[in-house]
């Protein structure tokens, strides 16, 4: 008998809590998205029903008028802000009070996935850290490292040259695959100071492991859900996002490459060796803006690089992948830029250097423009650390008070496709972002990289890694569509970030020089 009114009570509770949790936006008085009992607005989703793509863009669709929109994710109350200025405000203005990501794992359950930089709570030293690993990235390093990166573009295109099967012969290729290969030797030898060649060593450890700890389907993209669900549950059950396999793989690389560069005073213009010094002057830079020492462990150094992996892997493989689609279905554009990169190597007598690739306008243009079309992320996040209020533009909102922990998603590939910002949006059109237009565009309204301090410190990598992999790839090959080849894509609705579902398939026409 007992036990029966014990089971009543607790579920009484239990509805109880639903039901207040779910009159959250409605108690506030701003519009919201009708959600589903424990669910909330994803369970379409979590059914494989609906991408996280769609549920955001449907949900920014569905209010035009009002510059923000109530979601749940499980029983948790989102903010969809969809006004520029309002973005602004919390990414740049109120940083301070928006200063991180929500907790998606615990560094305690998880410390290579919870320490990295994107994830580190501002408390827990990602000032010090951002600050440590911001010069790995300054134009100084970066031409350094542009030979690095130089000898992994040619060793690509070379082996696609070297599988021809005559002259004039045609190459099929499935975009992601082979760009996240590229991906991986460019991170491998830039970050950890090791040499792949992932397209003729398909099986290689380094590409395998990665592919590994980037994989957002199936059982990983469950347990974000989980942490989504109940962070407490399943920090409880001890459930890590990274394997313990591939963790001690890369604890290990760490652990060797440190160990051989001391060993044989050896120094390169990689992440590894920002960390190393950082670690080895007591992080002198980060301490001269801030009193407190941040000491670097192996784990953290390890946890840093990861990081750094995790987000080029696949961000980047997939924008090559997007970009490579739409020079192949516009081929005025891919003639246009081709012609650009034959102009500006003549003028440089054919040599490639970080200058020249820095200097090319139009392929500014059209990654620009490809990156607006298939943004990385359809959505950005940040969370508050104090109460906050969103003051009233007009008669039609009261102000809106938000509590300390409070969850905001920008709709980034939603404020891509909207025509009040981008008239045509559907159009791919590189010269929306040329020296006469791209004064135009709402710079909150853009976000291939995220806005304010929080935005991604690697952009510049990204975008010359980009960059010097179309050069050296047009300047070889024409970019097809083939019998393979799926027009429109169709987008992944198990994938966390934006991927092709089928892959991306072209092929690849050697041009013919006189």
């Amino acid at each position: 008998m007992w036990f029966i009114v014990l089971c009543v009570v607790l579920s009484a509770l239990f509805y109880w809590k639903v039901v207040r949790n779910y009159s959250h936006w409605k108690n506030k008085g701003i519009p919201y998205i009708r959600p589903i009992y424990f669910f909330g607005n994803f369970a379409s989703n979590i059914f494989r029903i609906k991408s996280l793509k769609t549920i955001v863009e449907e949900a920014y669709d569905a209010f035009p008028n009002k510059r923000y929109v109530g979601l749940y994710q499980f029983m948790k109350p989102i903010l969809l802000v969809r006004d520029t200025e309002l973005i602004k405000q919390i990414t740049i203005k109120d940083f301070d009070v928006f200063p991180e990501h929500p907790p998606r794992v615990s560094a305690r359950t998880d410390p290579l996935f919870g320490k990295n930089l994107f994830a580190l709570p501002s408390k827990d030293g990602w000032h010090e850290m951002r600050a440590t690993l911001s010069p790995v990235f300054s134009s100084g390093k970066m031409k350094v490292m542009f030979t690095l990166m130089e000898q992994c573009a040619v060793q690509f295109v070379d082996y696609f040259k070297q599988t021809q099967s005559n002259a004039q012969s045609n190459v099929s290729i499935e975009l992601k695959d082979i760009f996240e290969r590229f991906a991986n030797d460019i991170i491998a030898t830039t970050a950890f100071g090791i040499t792949c060649d992932s397209l003729k060593d398909k099986k290689n450890e380094f590409f395998l492991m990665g592919q590994d700890v980037t994989n957002l389907n199936g059982i990983r993209a469950l347990k974000f859900f989980g942490y989504a669900f109940s962070s407490f549950l399943m920090e409880l059950l001890n459930v890590k996002i990274v394997s313990e396999k591939v963790g001690n793989f890369f604890r290990n690389v760490i652990k060797e490459t440190i160990a051989f560069r001391k060993d044989k005073n050896i120094i390169r213009p990689d992440v590894v060796q920002i960390l190393m010094k950082a670690r080895e002057e007591g992080n002198k830079n980060s301490n001269a803006k801030r009193n407190h020492n941040v000491e670097l462990s192996d784990e953290d150094v390890t946890s840093q690089a990861l990081g750094f992996f995790a987000a080029g892997f696949g961000t980047v493989s997939s924008a090559l992948s997007f970009l490579a689609y739409d020079l192949a279905t516009h081929p005025e554009i891919q003639q246009k830029l081709y012609e650009e990169i034959s102009t500006t190597l003549k003028t440089n007598s054919g040599d490639i250097t970080y200058e020249l690739v820095t200097s090319m306008k139009y392929l500014d243009c059209v990654i620009s423009e490809s990156l607006r079309m298939h943004a990385p992320l359809s959505f950005l996040d940040r969370m508050s650390v104090k109460p906050y209020t969103i003051h009233p533009k007009d008669s039609s909102e009261k102000p809106l008070h938000l509590e300390e922990g409070s969850v905001i998603w920008f709709p980034a590939s939603s404020l891509h496709h909207d025509k009040k910002y981008f008239p045509n949006p559907d159009k791919f059109d590189p010269e929306r972002f040329n020296e006469q237009n791209k004064h135009k565009i709402n710079s909150y309204a853009y976000l291939p990289f995220g806005a304010g301090p929080r935005s991604c410190i690697a952009s510049r990598f990204a975008l010359l890694e980009m960059k010097l992999l179309i050069l050296h790839l047009l300047e070889r090959f024409e970019l097809v569509p083939d019998a393979k080849t799926t027009i429109p894509l169709k987008l992944s609705i198990t994938n966390i970030t934006t991927i092709p579902s089928e892959g991306i398939w072209l092929s690849l026409k050697p041009r013919i020089k006189n």
